[in-house]
């Protein structure tokens, strides 16, 4: 006897209801996966700052200012990649940032700054040296960092409001990075809120806007389960 054929759905049926009825399987889903999609995604653009900065601050043009940032940087990356930084090296490093910044103003020094504070548990130190590199700064990759790390900064304080805002501000900008991530993490904020009307419709922007998103696959699953199911 043929086996029967399994209807398929496209991802076009996929509608708001389907999306509402997978909140709890996203969540878990992005629970796996997400903390090394920040660490890869945020890392690498922190590198790449931080390499274009090196390059710049040893070469001819080299100032004070920019001596002292990027012995910052060498602290920061003097171990093997992949091991944790000592809390004392971040202490060092920013140490050398703050310097380097008294020196002479500049977003880089504001960016590590505020990465040494946030990882040293300085949360509102960070906040203090985000909004100042949110007011200056023009580069897109740098506001994307600037947002996204002021955002987690007022998350660890509990500020909910402000992280949204934050993120919203990053999902705002035209070709920024990390907007997949900004929508993801104010889902979770709004859950964690018990605002899950809200939440839902951050996941549906996020399969809207993000297709290939781990999001949209997760969906994707769900509907077939709930397909071979009947």
């Amino acid at each position: 006897m043929p086996k029967a054929i399994k209807k398929r759905i496209s991802k076009k049926e996929t509608g708001g209801e389907d999306i509402s009825g997978t909140v709890t399987g996203l969540r878990e889903r992005i629970k796996e996966r997400q903390k090394t999609l920040i660490y890869a995604t945020v890392a690498a653009m922190t590198v790449i700052i931080s390499a274009v900065t090196f390059f710049v601050y040893t070469g001819a043009n080299a100032t004070k200012a920019s001596e002292l940032e990027a012995e910052g940087l060498k602290t920061l990356y003097s171990l093997s990649r992949g091991a944790e930084v000592p809390v004392d090296q971040y202490r060092r490093a920013l140490d050398f940032f703050k310097k380097s910044y008294d020196a002479k103003k500049s977003n880089s020094a504001l960016l590590h700054m505020a990465n040494c504070n946030y990882a040293l548990g300085n949360y509102d130190a960070a906040i203090k040296n985000l909004l100042e590199l949110n007011g200056s700064a023009s580069d897109t990759g740098m506001l994307s960092l600037s947002y996204y790390k002021l955002a987690s900064a007022y998350a660890k304080k509990g500020d909910t409001e402000n992280a949204l805002k934050s993120y919203g501000n990053l999902t705002s900008i035209k070709g920024a990075g990390l907007q997949e991530l900004a929508l993801i993490e104010s889902a979770k904020l709004l859950e964690a809120a018990g605002k899950t009307e809200e939440a839902q419709k951050k996941y549906k922007e996020l399969a809207e806007k993000f297709p290939k998103s781990l999001a949209q696959d997760n969906v994707s699953e769900t509907n077939k389960v709930k397909e071979e199911k009947r």
